[in-house]
């Protein structure tokens, strides 16, 4: 693959990689990852800092933020 290559994923596989790898590393759910990031009490948020960046792919208005 190119290094300029784009890489096109849909929302369910955005959605899908956030909360495995939420689970994986933080033991908690994509919501309530999202939910803790937001009330600013999610610990270590590099630790996550490529997750949020994926959520922030999403619509505002998607269904993982109306859960958080």
């Amino acid at each position: 693959m190119s290094p300029n290559a784009a890489v096109e994923l849909s929302r369910e596989e955005i959605v899908a990689r956030i909360d495995r790898e939420s689970r994986r590393r933080l033991g908690m759910p994509a919501e309530d990852m999202l939910r803790a990031y937001r009330e600013g009490t999610l610990k270590d948020c590099g630790k996550v800092a490529d997750l949020l960046s994926l959520a922030n792919l999403l619509d505002p208005s998607d269904p993982l933020f109306a859960a958080a």
